[in-house]
């Protein structure tokens, strides 16, 4: 990364073993150690939960604001503690891509603003399946975050098509209309089931079939009869949202199983 001006977005008292010391000194120094080899850091903001009543992340946008007027990236030091939280990195990644600003979190080289999408896709999911996502699926994932924010951050600016180009817009289902046979009802559970990860892979860059289906894989997303996801499949899923899957049949499966990683 060159060299950047960072803006900190900081916890007081966050909970859990090891924080019985002062959490804020925890995270300055940690923020300290990433900013060192990386830029300068222009400010601090810190979220105590008191602030503004009623909000979960009251300071969260002052931070966001002071990124965007000095062209800053806003930096987490304790990423970790909120990574499983679906609301806060839906909230983050929509943020981030409305104002199209940078992040970085200084416990997890693996999370930036290409990844962060879809890391709240796949959280959202895990909370409706109820199944948490297991340590080895998430060592894989954490490898491919890395590489797909290197490379994505790797080409030139008019090559990031992705995620200006999509913006707020994650796959939706048409309208309910009246729906043939069952086969086709479950096809549409299951692309709706699939659309937002798929979405937000799309909107982060991976823009032909063969990348969708190899970033699904690496993400640990089973295809219709759980095993690999190919290009095809993909087509498959894409083809059932835009027609609202009653003219296009999937593999079969039970859509009433959750998902595995």
């Amino acid at each position: 990364m060159p060299s950047t001006v960072f803006i900190s977005y900081l916890h007081a008292g966050l909970p859990g073993p090891g924080r019985s010391g002062d959490a804020l000194a925890i995270q300055r120094a940690a923020v300290d150690r990433h900013v060192r080899g990386h830029g300068r850091l222009a400010a601090e903001v810190v979220e105590t939960g008191q602030d503004r009543p009623g909000s979960r992340w009251s300071r969260l946008q002052d931070a966001l604001s002071l990124c965007r007027r000095g062209g800053a990236t806003l930096l987490m030091a304790d990423f970790g503690a909120f990574s499983g939280n679906s609301a806060f990195l839906r909230h983050l990644s929509d943020e981030l891509r409305r104002l199209d600003l940078r992040f970085a979190a200084a416990d997890r080289p693996d999370a930036s603003e290409v990844t962060l999408g879809i890391m709240a896709a796949l959280a959202e999911a895990e909370d409706r399946w109820g199944v948490p996502c297991t340590p080895e699926a998430m060592a894989r994932r954490r490898e491919f975050y890395t590489r797909f924010t290197a490379e994505w951050r790797a080409r030139p600016a008019s090559g990031r098509a992705g995620m200006a180009a999509f913006g707020h817009e994650r796959s939706r289902l048409p309208a309910e209309g009246p729906v043939r046979n069952g086969s086709a009802q479950r096809s549409r559970e299951r692309a709706e089931d699939v659309a937002p990860i798929l979405s937000e892979i799309r909107a982060a860059g991976t823009l032909t079939l063969e990348q969708v289906a190899n970033a699904l894989n690496a993400l640990g997303v089973p295809s219709a009869r759980g095993k690999r996801w190919y290009p095809t499949q993909v087509t498959r899923v894409e083809k059932c949202l835009a027609a609202g899957c009653d003219a296009v049949r999937l593999e079969r499966r039970s859509f009433e199983q959750p998902l595995h990683v």
